[in-house]
């Protein structure tokens, strides 16, 4: 019972075994069937099967019993493997007889071929070969130089990486450096711009101030004169107790400017109306000095919180001498040249805060910190002309004085500027010339010509503001002191002023108002109400004051002269010239008109 039941369990599990066998049977007879599909086309199966066809109806085999050639129905794997092997052995036999059939073809062309051709197709073919190999040489020697050229950069690289890195490093601090000392300027720039603009407004105001009360004091006398003309009984005393007081004012200031000029011995010199009224008083002089002195101390409390490094202009240009000195190259491309005025010119105007040309003391620009520093700046004991003219630092002085200095000197002539000031005149002329004679200033200059038409343009305010001379009886202009002679030695004081830019100003505008305009509009009219000997006299200086380059034969100013030469004439003729009082005006008139060209 035992032995039976075990052959039982035994032949179950063999059952078992073959059924797995038989389902891994079938999955790779699948598998191959799919393989076999991927390499033989549906054209080719159908063929395979044709042929399995036939094979089994046609085809008898030599055997005695016909049992045994019957023949098992073929499966579709089978079909598949014949199929391809028949497309396998097809394809050679198509490229062998493909392949014999060109080669016939060509050996039958060859047979007709003749030996010149042959030779020919020999030697081109030669030809070819050799081109072939003499560009395969020299591209090998091309390599070859290459890999040569290659080893010896890598060396040189090698070499100089220790100084790559270094001139990195110093790059890196240079561009750090540069962009702090850009940042702390454009926050300090507004500061020294409001600085300096309210040092300006402080003399502006000042000025302003002189030259109204010199005005004021014109209109008040012109009041006094023409009620002075009148008979007694129509005369009206002072308007206001404030003429009164600026009368006293007025009085007080020129007696104590005659005991100074009696105490310097220049009184028998001197004509009343050729000084400047400039004085005031001491609590107005205080708070002028206590309003600068806050300006000052605003201005040098700006870069407490700032290191040295980045508003002294020594400091500064040693910075960029460095980058000079490291790599010039580099410094031209970087247009540092172009750059440096720029990054100096807050801090040259914040040293020029107080300078103003026109005071009585100021510190020359050659001594200031920042011209020396400048100057200085790439200095070498071996320059040579040669090197000074391929150096692109050369013209950083005058770059600075034209772009900054020059700006702020027009802006002192438009707001500070008194052009019947001899003092102040005479201060920007000679300030202005040196600037012409030391420094190599273009005519071209854009800011030196914004400089001259400021000028001219004050000159012209001045002549319509500043000339006023009344016409009274001769009775009340023969005293010296009489304000008919004040007021025309002040206009003879402004033509001075005017000539005093024959040089410098062109000479045609300059003609234009000093004769054109000053001369025959109103100090020729006052003089023909004067008496001969005052006129000629005044017509002495007038024509001694011309510059001499403009009295040439023929030259166009004599041509403006005319209603003066013509003048002296008429004046010479009306006046006997053997009665003594007026020889001495005769013998001025014939050295007027010698010197016109006209005796």
């Amino acid at each position: 019972m035992f032995e039976t039941q075990h052959f039982m369990e035994v032949n179950n599990f063999l059952l078992i075994l073959l059924d797995t066998d038989e389902d891994s049977d079938r999955e790779m007879h699948e598998w191959e069937n799919q393989q076999i599909r991927k390499g033989v086309t549906g054209a080719q199966l159908v063929s395979a099967q044709h042929d399995a066809v036939l094979s089994r109806f046609m085809i008898k085999p030599a055997a005695t019993n016909a049992l045994e050639y019957v023949q098992e129905q073929q499966s579709t794997s089978t079909l598949l493997e014949q199929a391809y092997a028949k497309s396998a052995l097809q394809k050679p036999q198509q490229i062998l007889s493909g392949s014999t059939k060109t080669k016939k073809e060509k050996a039958k062309t060859a047979s007709m071929r003749t030996p010149k051709e042959i030779q020919d197709a020999i030697q081109t073919r030669l030809t070819k070969l050799r081109e072939v190999n003499e560009k395969h040489r020299s591209d090998i020697e091309r390599i070859v130089s290459n890999l040569k050229a290659l080893k010896i950069e890598e060396l040189d690289c090698t070499q100089k990486a220790p100084a790559a890195a270094a001139k990195y490093r110093f790059y890196q601090e240079m561009k750090c450096y540069a962009a702090d000392l850009v940042d702390c300027l454009a926050e300090k720039t507004p500061v020294i711009n409001d600085l300096e603009k309210r040092t300006l407004q402080v003399w502006s105001k000042h000025q302003h101030f002189l030259i109204e009360r010199r005005r004021q004091d014109v209109r008040d006398q012109a009041k006094e004169m023409a009620e002075a003309s009148k008979p007694a009984g129509a005369r009206r005393g002072a308007d206001s107790e404030e003429q009164i007081r600026r009368a006293a004012e007025r009085e007080g200031r020129r007696t104590r400017r005659r005991c100074e000029r009696e105490k310097n011995d220049m009184l028998i010199t001197h004509l009343d109306g050729m000084s400047s009224d400039d004085e005031t008083s001491d609590r107005y002089q205080e708070q002028i000095k206590n309003n600068f002195d806050q300006i000052q101390r605003e201005s040098e409390a700006i870069f407490s919180d700032v290191n040295d490094d980045f508003y002294k202009v020594e400091l500064i240009l040693t910075k960029f001498h460095a980058w000079r000195k490291t790599d010039m190259d580099s410094y031209k491309d970087a247009f540092v040249s172009l750059c440096l005025p720029k990054v100096l010119g807050p801090l040259v105007r914040l040293e020029m805060l107080n300078w103003s040309p026109l005071l009585e003391e100021y510190k020359d620009i050659e001594k200031m910190n920042w011209y020396s520093a400048c100057m200085l700046y790439a200095w070498s004991e071996h320059e040579t002309e040669e090197t000074l003219r391929l150096d692109p630092d050369v013209n950083l002085v005058p770059t600075i004085i034209e772009k900054i200095l020059l700006p702020k000197v027009a802006d002192i002539v438009n707001q500070c500027w008194d052009p019947l000031s001899t003092t102040q005149t005479l201060r920007l002329i000679g300030f202005i010339n040196r600037l012409g004679r030391d420094f190599p200033l273009k005519d071209t200059s854009k800011q030196l010509q914004q400089l001259f038409e400021k000028i001219l343009e004050k000159m012209k305010l001045s002549l319509e503001n500043d000339v006023f001379i009344p016409i009274f009886p001769k009775q009340v202009q023969e005293a010296k002191t009489s304000f008919f002679q004040r007021q025309f030695c002040s206009g003879l004081k402004l033509f001075r002023n005017f000539l005093s830019w024959q040089g410098i100003l062109a000479d045609r505008p300059l003609r234009e108002m000093a004769i054109g305009l000053l001369l025959n509009r109103y100090l020729l009219l006052a003089m023909r109400v004067c008496t001969a000997n005052d006129a000629i006299s005044k017509a002495y200086i007038i024509v001694n004051t011309l510059p001499t380059v403009w009295l040439q034969p023929e030259s166009e100013t004599l041509q403006n002269l005319q209603l003066l030469i013509t003048y002296i004439k008429q004046t010479l003729d009306t006046i006997d010239a053997n009665n003594p009082l007026y020889m001495q005006a005769c013998d001025k008139a014939k050295q007027i008109l010698q010197r016109l060209h006209s005796y």
